[in-house]
Formats: structure tokens, sequence, C-alpha cells
């Protein structure tokens, strides 16, 4: 199995921004979160001309019961809800990648910077331990959806 990374992309950045992003990662599949906002004009452009993706979810909503609803043409998930209970054929460890966050750009174009996993999985029980986090507590983004924070709160299992 390939690097398998994973980055978001904030609609509210501009588009030129966000065609750098996409140029530097070249994903092989793209999930759109609904109330994230729409990819403008000029980023689909980018999209359909200059990747090749495998995979394209254009509208994805996480609903209250944690259900996915969303445009999906091919039912990309349908096939694969029988493999939930499955354990992936992965090998994940403290040098693995799961995340790609971007430097600012001001010294020219913006850089991708791969996050290791020890960072993200030593810096969960620090949390929990410093605010006294538990399974009944919950918080929000503290940050926008590409700022590299986002790691942090969307890979929290608080």
């Amino acid at each position: 199995m390939g690097v398998v990374l994973t980055s978001l992309l904030d609609p509210a950045y501009p588009p030129a921004r966000q065609t750098i992003y996409l140029n530097v990662a070249k994903p092989a599949a793209l999930i759109v979160i609904e109330k994230a906002g729409s990819l403008s004009p000029t980023v689909k452009e980018f999209i359909s001309k200059e990747l090749a993706l495998k995979c394209l979810v254009p509208s994805l909503a996480i609903q209250d019961d944690g259900s996915l609803r969303g445009h999906m043409e091919d039912h990309i998930f349908v096939g694969q809800m029988g493999l939930k209970s499955q354990t992936p054929e992965v090998v994940i460890g403290p040098d693995s990648t799961p995340t790609l966050s971007f430097t600012s750009g001001s010294e020219g174009v913006p850089k991708g910077v791969r996050g290791r996993h020890f960072s993200l999985t030593y810096y969960f029980p620090w949390m929990a331990e410093t605010f006294a986090l538990s399974e009944n507590d919950r918080f929000t983004m503290l940050s926008g959806i590409a700022h590299d924070p986002i790691q942090r709160d969307s890979f929290s299992s608080h």
C-alpha cells in the first residue's frame, strides 16, 4: 500500500492558494465536506485538468446519528460498509505520516510538511491530562480547517 496522508483544504482560502496546495499534495481522492463551503470554479477547473483523482465525493455531510449523507454518484461508501468491523491491513508506527500540512508560503510557494503519528499520539494523552478531559468532554475546532492545529482537533478522541 502507498503512503496515505490526510490534508485539509479550506474553501475560504483564496483559490490560488488552494490550487498550490492541491498541486503540492497531488491527492488521489478528494472529499468535499458540505458545511465547509463550495470550491471555486478556478479550483474545480484545476482539479479536473491537473489531478488524476481516483475518487471524488463532491458533497459529504455527517448526520447527527453519525451516518453519512452526500452526493455520492458512485455510492463509494455503500460497498465498503461491510468492512466497518474488520481491522484494516495498515501498519501504523510512530514515524508513520498521517497528515500533510502546509507552511505559510511567506518565503515563496507553501511547502508540504508531513506530520508524524508520534506527534499526534503523544499530544492526546498530554492534552487529556493537562486539561482534565474525559470521554464525556467535547470541544470545538480551535482553528480554521486548513490550519495545522486542526490535526489535534480532528484526530483527538475527546
